[in-house]
């Protein structure tokens, strides 16, 4: 019996009839999640009060990373990876890789910072969903803390970002057109850490960090100093995120 790992129902008490992408479809995500009810994956396509949808949120945020990488492979228009691409909330020059909040948003109050908030909990939702996927283990109570974030607005969580330094990235035209996030550590890039309490995980070619326990704080110090270490050679130290523009969504690494 499917058991939803966000609310914890099951199917004689709710609905699961819709098909649950753990990365946004409108991003190129395949994977399916069983365990989420009808009504939890509609939430997340959903305003929550005043705050933007999350999945509108994840879908803005790196669609402006995949039109860059995608302009160049001429995979942007009709019929391809990449439907001509606009933005709800930004204006988007590809040309100069730079994308700025339109004026109707740009005025709102905390907006960028309410961005930033939807962001997190989209990637901490990818998180549990892959690992319910995955591993089978997203009902775990070690993952009560996601729940009540993502889907019940309870706490603050850390986002953490590793800007490159330098203009690499190793990435496949499929990750780009079907992007994936892989929990099995033997999947993962070597610059990427292994700790108890925080996930390291790249997508379109960025590198962040969430934590995965309750209790992250008590070993964020030794954790900074060990991942920023082990980036040294291609990454700027990590930096926590608090605005959208904290992002280098358009990679302008490749500026240089």
């Amino acid at each position: 019996m499917k058991k939803c790992i966000w609310c914890s129902r099951s199917e004689d008490k709710t609905k699961f009839n819709n098909k649950a992408h753990t990365i946004p479809q409108s991003i190129g995500g395949t994977k399916i999640c069983d365990n989420v009810c009808d009504e939890c994956n509609s939430f997340f396509g959903q305003h929550n009060g005043k705050l933007p949808p999350i999945e509108t949120v994840i879908k803005e945020a790196f669609n402006i990373t995949r039109a860059m990488l995608l302009e160049n492979q001429n995979e942007i228009g009709k019929n391809k990876t990449l439907s001509k691409f606009s933005s709800t909330y930004f204006n988007i020059n590809l040309e100069k890789r730079e994308f700025k909040l339109k004026p109707s948003y740009s005025h709102k109050k905390r907006f960028q910072e309410n961005l930033s908030l939807q962001l997190r909990k989209g990637l901490y939702k990818i998180y549990l969903e892959e690992v319910e996927r995955q591993e089978k283990n997203g009902h775990n109570e070690k993952y009560d803390f996601i729940r009540e974030f993502c889907r019940y607005g309870i706490g603050e969580y850390p986002l953490f970002y590793f800007k490159r330094k330098i203009p690499v990235i190793v990435i496949t035209e499929k990750w780009i057109k079907k992007p994936e996030l892989f929990i099995d550590k033997k999947k993962k890039f070597k610059y990427l850490t292994e700790n108890p309490n925080f996930f390291e995980f790249e997508i379109l070619g960025h590198v962040f960090s969430i934590a995965t326990s309750r209790y992250w704080e008590l070993d964020v110090i030794n954790y900074i100093k060990e991942t920023n270490r082990v980036k040294n050679k291609f990454f700027e130290n990590l930096k926590s995120v608090n605005t959208f523009n904290d992002i280098d969504f358009a990679l302008t690494v490749f500026n240089k």
